[in-house]
């Protein structure tokens, strides 16, 4: 709880995060697109995509990140694994075939929604349900991230902890509110255009070994 339909006026005051020009933040994607990409693709209204991406109802580009690589793979990539008696999980090597891991900065300070507390939540009446839910709510969550985008034109994006790494915060930005946008980040050992791939090495060893910290095996 609370899954219920989004009020017309906030309950209260959005509270702010602000995330300062040149933090470094993590993200996993797609190898086709460049690491400081907006992705365009509207999700449908009830089915499918991320948790607070846009949908017709609030067309905007969006670019999910994390505040480490740990919390990166989680987000990405162990959001429904199933654990087996053992206690391990499996991870299709289909899963990460064409993507790959980027390091990103803001050109510019940002101003977020922030989502990572109980009192946070509360101002927007929420509670951890919409950071928490499973995938198959993500529906809910969408319409939930358009109110508030509507109740916050200042925002340039959320900030919230991780369902799956709760150490960690993970991040959705806003095109239309990011005028300056992001630079890349290149590491010294997994360097682009092919380095960073998680399905060759040297970016598929480093992600056996962040896999391996949630004791994740990588299986054909």
């Amino acid at each position: 709880m609370p899954n219920l339909p989004p009020p017309e006026a906030c309950r209260g005051k959005p509270a702010r995060f602000h995330l300062k020009a040149g933090v470094r933040l993590a993200r996993i994607h797609d190898a086709r697109f460049a690491a400081t990409g907006f992705n365009p693709t509207l999700a449908d209204r009830h089915w499918g995509g991320g948790r607070f991406d846009a949908t017709e109802d609030d067309p905007y580009g969006y670019l999910y990140a994390a505040a480490d690589d740990r919390c990166a793979v989680a987000e990405a990539l162990l959001r429904d694994l199933p654990i087996l008696p053992s206690g391990s999980r499996s991870l299709s090597k289909k899963a990460v075939a064409g993507r790959q891991i980027s390091w990103i900065s803001a050109h510019e300070d940002l101003t977020l929604v922030s989502l990572r507390s109980g009192r946070d939540l509360a101002r927007l009446g929420q509670d951890s349900w919409l950071t928490k839910c499973e995938a198959k709510e993500y529906g809910f969550t969408r319409r939930w991230a358009h109110r508030i985008r509507a109740w916050a034109p200042w925002c340039q994006g959320f900030v919230w902890r991780s369902r799956l790494e709760e150490a960690s915060l993970a991040y959705v930005f806003f095109e239309e509110r990011c005028p300056a946008s992001f630079e890349e980040h290149v590491d010294p050992v997994l360097t682009p255009p092919d380095g960073n791939r998680l399905d060759r090495d040297p970016g598929l060893s480093y992600l056996r070994k962040l896999l391996a910290r949630y004791n994740v095996a990588l299986v054909a």
